[in-house]
């Protein structure tokens, strides 16, 4: 019986950040993290033409891939902004901050990115990387509405 993890890198240069990552589980089943995972929930608001991606759970190397689909699908869409919420977040990995900045240098030229981090969880690690002076980080989710130029009243579903 295999357990543990199991990693495929993409072949391409700009392919993915979090390509093909996939847990084999105890009873040999592959949890595929691109259709769902068990430790971390996504929803999308919108404000206008501002996506607000809210996290909750845990982001890590199993369920970045995740996030990372449901980012980049909203960056090809026709919005002015995209805030990460992560006030829902209680781990974030290494591989998820990585795709923080990824997903920042992405939507640099064209679309207006923010990151909503408070607490030990989220922000803390981000400020100890120094990470608030390539990422717009607000510490509520009005203060990113305002940052990226929509009301703070007025997100909906």
């Amino acid at each position: 019986m295999v357990t543990g993890w199991s990693r495929r890198v993409a072949a391409a240069a700009d392919g993915p950040l979090c390509a093909s990552i996939g847990t084999i589980l105890h009873d040999g089943k592959v949890n595929d993290p691109m259709t769902a995972h068990p430790h971390m929930t996504l929803s999308t608001t919108r404000n206008g033409s501002v996506a607000v991606l809210s996290v909750n759970g845990e982001v890590d190397m199993t369920s970045a891939p995740l996030l990372e689909q449901e980012a980049l699908a909203l960056l090809d869409s026709d919005i002015s902004g995209l805030i990460v919420d992560l006030s829902g977040v209680d781990f974030l990995a290494s591989m998820g901050i990585a795709l923080l900045v990824e997903l920042s240098k992405r939507a640099a030229d064209s679309t207006g990115f923010a990151v909503v981090a408070h607490g030990s969880a989220t922000a803390r690690p981000l400020e100890l990387l120094g990470l608030g002076e390539v990422l717009a980080i607000h510490p509520k989710l009005d203060d990113a509405l305002v940052g990226l130029g929509a009301s703070p009243e007025g997100v909906s579903e």
